[in-house]
């Protein structure tokens, strides 16, 4: 008979005890009888420093995501230093950033960050901060296209961080409070944006080289209020350690529920591409001018923003209702199938509904900007779809198969308005918002990787029960 305890798992066989695991200490083995996906509560749960780290994140998510607006703003100036059509330019540099964003996620397999979060934020901010230095310091000299692909391919992989606070916040907050932890967080993709918006705009005076210097001068800012403030969860970081020493898990790579997940994020970042990236295009092909397709821009920013932290509460509070491993997940899963009914309805607008004027240009941005909702509920997923030595590979591998879109949208974006003009990209659009819909569905009813794992551990014929045997 098999007795359980929460510090280990004792099996005593006629009596005499045979074999004695050491577990960790998130509970996924009750002290007596219960439910084997119990969560057990962490010290810092309750520490008020909580808020301090959800804080911290989205100051440097917010200064690292000025880049975008930077490139935007630089591209006919940067182009015309280096004697090249400013369309050339910008599509190697969206094109490079792009794929970038993709090769980003691989950088942490096999969770070699999970218990080094601060060394990734370092070497991401490294990607970023380096060749916002160097752009416009080299590209007037060198006059090189492949350099400029190379240095923004590398401000690409600064995405990783998206996964990396994933983790750290984990320590943190309870799954219940993790949407709103990461909101201020990911709703940064936005209002980095936006913000670097106003920033740029007011700096362009000073010519696109300063504008770079003064940005990158920025981003250091924000990694310097990170490193001074931020701290891993002492507990979570020993939970993580213990773990993998008493791992026998399987790569999440076998997980079906890896792939589905990944899926899952797809139509949110085909969206965010598109938006991000095409929008002051078609509002250009539809007449307007610069300083009204800035309002939209940032308007669209500002909104993403403000529905990052509604979804993420709207999820926390789906999340509280049932206090297991599958309700947070599927509670999540839930904000996200709003957030792609929006889409679908948002793109559509923009489609028929911008042409007619303006006013209906900016409801319609508005509405598309609902899919953030996704971003903060998405990456709350991971701690509870996997378990805890698996967690970090986990969120990298969920994020290289999300990210996979970001390599070949904008690509497939330019080919469907060459092809088929603005109509093809909408309808893309909301045809893959519509597929998400279903595999939303499909995720709910899948097997968690944590919960096959727990069921493996306590089969008799199982890897542990070998072990006892």
């Amino acid at each position: 008979m098999n007795y359980y305890s929460d510090i280990g798992l004792i099996a005593y066989v006629d009596g005499k005890e045979s074999r004695r695991m050491a577990l960790p200490s998130w509970g996924m083995f009750p002290a007596s009888g219960g439910n084997i996906m119990e969560i057990k509560e962490q010290a810092e749960y309750s520490s008020p420093y909580r808020w301090v780290m959800a804080a911290v994140a989205g100051i440097i998510m917010t200064t690292s995501f000025m880049s975008l607006t930077a490139f935007g703003v630089a591209a006919p100036a940067m182009a015309k230093a280096m004697d090249i059509p400013p369309s050339t330019l910008s599509t190697a540099g969206i094109d490079a950033f792009s794929v970038g964003l993709f090769v980003a996620f691989f950088l942490g397999h096999g969770g070699i960050f999970d218990t080094r979060i601060k060394l990734g934020v370092l070497l991401a901010q490294a990607f970023l901060i380096v060749p916002q230095i160097l752009l416009p310091l080299l590209m007037p000299l060198t006059k090189s296209l492949t350099l400029l692909i190379a240095l923004r391919f590398c401000q690409g992989l600064m995405i990783m961080m998206i996964a990396l606070f994933s983790l750290q916040l984990a320590g943190w907050f309870r799954s219940s409070q993790r949407g709103i932890s990461l909101a201020a967080m990911l709703g940064a993709i936005t209002l980095g944006g936006a913000v670097g918006g106003i920033v740029t705009g007011s700096l362009s005076r000073l010519g696109w080289q300063n504008v770079y210097y003064i940005t990158a001068g920025i981003m250091v800012l924000g990694a310097v209020v990170y490193f001074l403030f931020a701290r891993d969860a002492a507990g979570h970081a020993a939970d993580i350690q213990l773990s993998k020493q008493n791992s026998h898990h399987k790569s999440v790579w076998s997980y079906p529920m890896t792939w589905i997940m990944g899926i899952v994020q797809i139509p949110n970042n085909w969206t965010l591409f598109t938006i991000g990236g095409f929008l002051p295009l078609y509002a250009y092909h539809l007449g307007y001018q610069p300083q009204q397709t800035g309002n939209v821009m940032f308007i669209w920013g500002l909104m993403g923003f403000l529905i990052a932290i509604l979804g993420a509460l709207l999820g926390d509070h789906w999340a509280r209702q049932d206090n297991s491993h599958r309700n947070f997940v599927n509670a999540r899963l839930r904000v996200i199938t709003l957030a792609n009914t929006s889409v679908i309805v948002g793109a559509l607008m923009i489609l028929y509904l911008a042409p007619i004027s303006y006013a209906w240009f900016l409801v319609s941005a508005l509405v598309v900007a609902c899919t953030m909702a996704t971003p903060p509920n998405y990456w709350a997923s991971p701690c509870n779809c996997f378990a805890v030595a698996s967690m970090g590979a986990g969120a990298f591998a969920i994020g290289v198969i999300s990210n996979s879109v970001s390599a070949v949208g904008p690509v497939a974006s330019s080919v469907l308005i060459d092809t088929v003009g603005w109509s093809g990209v909408f309808w893309v659009m909301a045809i893959l918002a519509a597929l998400g819909l279903m595999v939303n569905e499909i995720a709910m009813r899948a097997s968690l990787p944590i919960e096959t794992e727990a069921n493996r551990q306590t089969e008799p014929h199982g890897d542990m029960g070998a072990a006892l045997g």
